[in-house]
C-alpha cells in the first residue's frame, strides 16, 4: 500500500428513476478526478470492477452504465453541465469535511492533528487546511 486511500468513490443516483451507479471496488474517492476527463473529454472511464461502471460521453449528454458487462444493465442519462456541478459541489463537500476532520483531530487529538490532518488529506487527494492551534 503506497499511502491512505478513501475508498467508496462517488456514486450516481437518478432520484426519477431510483438507479444508482456505485463505483466499482478498486475505485475510490482520491480517483473522483476520473470523472472530469469523461466531462472535459469526449470518451469514456471505468470505475472499477464488480460491478463495472461505465461513463461515456455523447455530445452534451452521459451515459453512465451501472455494469458494462451486462447486456441489460440500468443506465442513467444526464446533460454534461449537470455532472460538471455534481463534481463541483462534490469537491466542496470534501474540503468541508477535511476542515471538520481538521478542527475536530485539533480538539481530540492535539498532539497528531497536523499528521492526521495530513495523512487525511492525501487520502483524499487535496491540500491539506491549516489545523487549528489547541485552545
Amino acid at each position: 500500500m503506497d499511502g491512505p486511500l478513501s475508498p467508496g468513490g462517488l456514486r450516481v443516483t437518478d432520484t426519477a428513476t431510483g438507479i444508482t451507479l456505485l463505483p466499482g471496488c478498486c475505485n475510490g474517492l482520491e480517483q473522483r478526478r476520473d470523472w472530469l476527463e469523461v466531462v472535459e473529454g469526449d470518451g469514456g472511464a471505468f470505475f472499477g470492477h464488480a460491478p463495472s461502471p461505465l461513463a461515456e460521453r455523447l455530445g452534451d449528454t452521459l451515459r453512465l452504465t451501472v455494469d458494462a458487462e451486462q447486456d441489460d444493465s440500468p443506465v442513467i442519462e444526464l446533460r454534461v453541465a449537470e455532472l460538471r456541478h455534481l463534481l463541483v459541489g462534490a469537491e466542496r463537500d470534501l474540503a468541508d469535511f477535511l476542515g471538520l476532520a481538521a478542527d475536530w483531530a485539533a480538539q481530540h487529538l492535539p498532539n497528531h492533528a497536523t499528521s492526521v490532518t495530513v495523512a487525511l488529506a492525501r487520502a483524499l487527494d487535496l491540500p491539506a487546511p491549516v489545523v487549528p492551534s489547541k485552545p
